[in-house]
C-alpha cells in the first residue's frame, strides 16, 4: 500500500482528500494543514475545511505554521508521494529535490501560473481551462507536467468552476495515482515562452461602469468575481454592489444601458449599510443613484 502525505486548506481540496481516503490501494499517513485561525467579528479560532474533514475521517492531522515545520515533518514522515492542493506556503528547495511533491493547479499550465488561475481565465474570456498535476519546483507553478485534463469553461462562474474542477480532480485521482506508481507518466517540462501569470485581485478590481464598459465586459467580470471581490458601481452613496445580473431578462429586473448600445438586466443590488434588495425597488427610492 502506497503512503500519501496530503496538504490542502480550502473546500476545493476536500473531494480529492475523500477520494484518496476511499481508495484501498492508498494510505493517507498525514494531512498537512495550517493552524486554526481567528475568523469573524468575534475572532473565533476555526479549523480550515481540510482539517475539519480530516478529523471527521479520523486521519492524522499535522499542523504546519511555517516552512521550518514543513521541512521537519517531511524529513521524519514516511510517505511515497505528497499531494498538494491549494496550500498557501512556498516549499523550501531542500524538500523538493527528490520530486516527491505533486501540486494540483486549476489551469492548463504553463498558462495562468499564480494565485488566481480560474478567475483570470474567466476574466480573459477563455473558452477552455483545465487541471494540471505538476512536480513541484522552486519556481512558482513551473514544475514538469505529469498529467493534464482540459475542460470547456462555457458560462461557468468562478464558484461553479471551482466546484466542477474539485469534483473532476477527485474523479481523476485514482487514474493519476495508478499511472504514477506504475511509472506510466512522463514528466514534460513547461514551455517558458508560453507561460502567463496571474496574481491576487484587490477589492477595487471589482469596480464597473455602465457608461464605459460593454454588457459583455461587465458580465464577464461578474462571473469571474462572483466569489470575491464581487462587482460594484461607484455612487454618491458609496460602492453599490451588483449582486444578480444577466445579459438576458431576469424576473423583476431592470434594463441597464451599457457602452456601444449593449444592455444588462440587473435584479439584486446592495447600497452600503443596507440589506440587499430588488434593484427596481431600490432605484425607485433612489432615482439618481447611478448619477
Amino acid at each position: 500500500m502506497k503512503k500519501i502525505f496530503f496538504l490542502g486548506t480550502p473546500q476545493i481540496a476536500i473531494p480529492s482528500l475523500e477520494a484518496i481516503h476511499d481508495n484501498p490501494d492508498y494510505d493517507i499517513v498525514g494531512v498537512g494543514v495550517f493552524p486554526d485561525r481567528k475568523v469573524g467579528r468575534k475572532q473565533i479560532l476555526t479549523p480550515c475545511p481540510v482539517k475539519k474533514r480530516a478529523l471527521e475521517l479520523e486521519l492524522p492531522v499535522l499542523e504546519i505554521p511555517d516552512k521550518e515545520t514543513l521541512v521537519k515533518i517531511t524529513k521524519t514522515l514516511d510517505f511515497d508521494i505528497g499531494i498538494v492542493i491549494a496550500f498557501g506556503l512556498i516549499f523550501p528547495a531542500e524538500i523538493l529535490v527528490d520530486k516527491k511533491f505533486i501540486n494540483v493547479h486549476f489551469s492548463l499550465l504553463p498558462k495562468y501560473r499564480g494565485a488566481s488561475p480560474v478567475q483570470s481565465a474567466i476574466l480573459d474570456g477563455q473558452k477552455t481551462s483545465g487541471i494540471t498535476w505538476q512536480i513541484m519546483a522552486q519556481k512558482l507553478d513551473a514544475g514538469d507536467i505529469l498529467y493534464q485534463k482540459s475542460y470547456p469553461l462555457k458560462a461557468k462562474t468562478t464558484a461553479t468552476c471551482w466546484e466542477f474542477f474539485a469534483t473532476e480532480t477527485a474523479c481523476e485521482f485514482k487514474n493519476f495515482l495508478d499511472k504514477y506508481f506504475q511509472k506510466q507518466l512522463t514528466a514534460i517540462p513547461q514551455n517558458e515562452l508560453e507561460a502567463t501569470f496571474c496574481g491576487k485581485f484587490k477589492k477595487s478590481d471589482g469596480e464597473i461602469n455602465f457608461k464605459t464598459m460593454t454588457a459583455e465586459a461587465i458580465f464577464t467580470k461578474y462571473k469571474a468575481f462572483d466569489v470575491w471581490p464581487g462587482i460594484f458601481v461607484k455612487t454618491e452613496k458609496g460602492p453599490v454592489k451588483c449582486l444578480t445580473l444577466s445579459c438576458d431578462p431576469l424576473p423583476d429586473s431592470i434594463e441597464v444601458p451599457c457602452k456601444n448600445g449593449t444592455t444588462l438586466f440587473l435584479q439584486m443590488i446592495q447600497i452600503p449599510g443596507k440589506k440587499p434588495g430588488n434593484a427596481k425597488q431600490i432605484l425607485q427610492n433612489n432615482p439618481h443613484l447611478w448619477g
